[in-house]
């Protein structure tokens, strides 16, 4: 297990680190994120694809497109200044949720029979779910961090199985991040609404 570690590629390294990168600017709100997103998921779909993990590289192309969305949707273009946390209600999620089921069940299927993807079913819960996800981040809502707390375990499961010993890890600090990104995020919306109520009562 030592000498697999050891033999991780060296773009997969590089990867990670900017994966890491990007996870602690964003549980900071910092807008720089993105950039090392773009980068990180360049590399992990090509990756991905090399391990028969289609539906995972076809997630990072996705992540792309977001990066791009998200570094341009946390700037308001109004009055120059970083977009605020938001939260939205149990409701929306839930719905939000139930088409991920959906969607991930089709794709699971598709996978399966016709592309012969390994982990079709375990696959496509992590992807569709991480791409509600990941809109949820590009938004800046506040309880996208509790999903990623579900999803990094499941994908740690399914990489661990792919001796991706360097991204098995890369989903551990995910998972730690996570709660530290749920702090924060909640943090900082709290924040904001005080500074809403002190302004107000002014």
């Amino acid at each position: 297990m030592i000498e697999q570690w050891l033999a991780q590629s060296l773009w997969e390294w590089i990867a990670v680190i900017l994966s890491i990168a990007y996870v602690v600017l964003a549980a900071n709100a910092n807008r720089w994120c993105w950039l090392c997103a773009f980068l990180s998921t360049a590399i992990f779909t090509v990756l991905f694809f090399d391990v028969n993990l289609l539906q995972e590289s076809a997630l990072n192309v996705y992540y792309l497109v977001m990066a791009v969305y998200g570094y341009w949707h946390w700037q308001d273009q109004q009055n120059d200044e970083q977009r605020p946390v938001i939260r939205w209600p149990l409701k929306k999620h839930l719905f939000g949720a139930s088409i991920c089921l959906v969607v991930a069940s089709v794709s699971a299927v598709i996978a399966d029979h016709i592309l012969g993807s390994d982990f079709p079913y375990l696959n496509a819960f992590t992807v569709w779910f991480a791409v509600y996800t990941t809109y949820l981040v590009a938004r800046k809502v506040l309880e996208n961090w509790l999903f990623w707390i579900i999803i990094n375990p499941l994908s740690a499961y399914m990489f661990w199985h792919k001796e991706m010993y360097v991204t098995v890890a890369l989903m551990a600090v995910y998972f730690i991040m996570s709660w530290y990104g749920l702090w924060q995020w909640y943090r900082i919306w709290r924040q904001q609404n005080e500074s809403r109520v002190a302004a107000a009562t002014h």
